[in-house]
């Protein structure tokens, strides 16, 4: 269909033609109109074109996370299933929400009535000899000290070999190459000190197998997850690799002041290794000389700020090069202000 009768078609009304539009509009960055044409079809009742409005909102600048998460809410109460497992999301991160993870189970749990494929598979992994607690699967191993300071830690068997199957389905099929962010500024762009690829998870992307992981970490590290990055999936081929490089923003770079002022430092960094099937593939922390790479569910964590806050410099690491197979890791980022 061309885009005059596409148009043609949203105006006279069809909420289909509106949704297409608005998509088609996103797509191209035309936020703007984009929310307008979401906004006639939910304004006719179209319960998925108020999903689509609420999820623009929670992750489209301008944000508006109150209305957006009153619009999801709204969504599900029409009945659509990918709002119904969002709330879910949404329920699980909310550490003002009394009994927050019976909300999120019960969202699960409507939006798998309603045959919402993610869901469904959700509940089978979280489900233990018939009983779906999601409370039972934040426990987590002891964190062991590697190295006092720059202080890094590990956590032998963090997730289940169950879990590490699951995010790695769920990176795989939006594998982008990786990027860095750009000098003089926080814009990413492709580099030559990296050539692995990754996939980002932002709120609408994400699900619960993700967001009882970060409540994990934030049990395990006593770091809010309220201050936690997108969850990135990072996927290395033989020979591909991460250069030597630091997590931390410099703060003294020019274009960094904003970023650090709203987010704050990126103090620590907790990665997960999801796979057993790599040769070679360390983490090389280059000033110690050391190197450690997790079995299947092993976890690293790392302090990139010292005792005053300030960026480590020991810190600097690399993603060395797996030498045969598939290197899968999740990276978790925290920051604090």
């Amino acid at each position: 269909m061309s885009d005059f009768l596409l148009e043609q078609r949203a105006q006279a009304g069809d909420r289909v033609a509106q949704i297409v539009l608005g998509q088609t509009y996103e797509g191209d960055g035309k936020i703007d109109l984009a929310r307008g044409w979401f906004a006639r079809a939910a304004q006719s009742g179209d319960a998925e074109g108020l999903r689509r409005l609420a999820v623009s909102l929670l992750t489209e600048a301008p944000l508006a996370i109150r209305d957006g998460i009153g619009m999801i809410r709204e969504a599900a109460a029409r009945g659509d299933a990918e709002a119904m497992h969002l709330c879910a999301v949404l329920a699980a991160q909310d550490q003002d929400l009394p009994a927050k993870l019976a909300v999120a189970r019960d969202y699960l749990l409507k939006a798998a009535e309603r045959g919402h494929a993610m869901a469904l598979g959700q509940i089978a992994l979280f489900t233990r000899n018939g009983v779906l607690d999601l409370e039972a699967w934040l426990p987590h191993p002891p964190l062991e000290t590697m190295h006092e300071s720059p202080r890094i830690q590990i956590a032998r068997g963090f997730a289940s070999p169950a879990e590490c199957d699951w995010l790695i389905a769920r990176a795989r099929a939006r594998l982008t190459p990786a990027r860095v962010y750009a000098p003089g500024g926080t814009a990413m762009h492709v580099s030559d000190m990296r050539n692995n690829t990754d996939a980002s998870f932002n709120i609408a992307q994400s699900d619960l197998v993700l967001e009882l992981l970060r409540e994990r970490i934030t049990r395990a590290t006593g770091f809010d997850n309220q201050h936690m990055e997108p969850a990135t999936v990072m996927h290395y081929d033989p020979g591909q690799r991460f250069d030597a490089h630091f997590d931390f923003i410099e703060p003294d770079l020019p274009g960094w002041e904003d970023d650090l002022k709203r987010n704050g430092q990126r103090v620590a960094t907790f990665l997960l290794y999801l796979d057993d099937g790599a040769g070679g593939g360390e983490t090389e922390f280059v000033e110690l000389g050391w190197r450690y790479r997790g079995r299947k569910g092993d976890a690293l964590l790392f302090h990139n700020v010292d005792a005053q806050g300030l960026p480590d410099r020991r810190t600097r690491h690399a993603g060395l090069p797996p030498t045969s197979g598939e290197k899968w890791i999740l990276s978790q980022w925290i920051r604090r202000r």
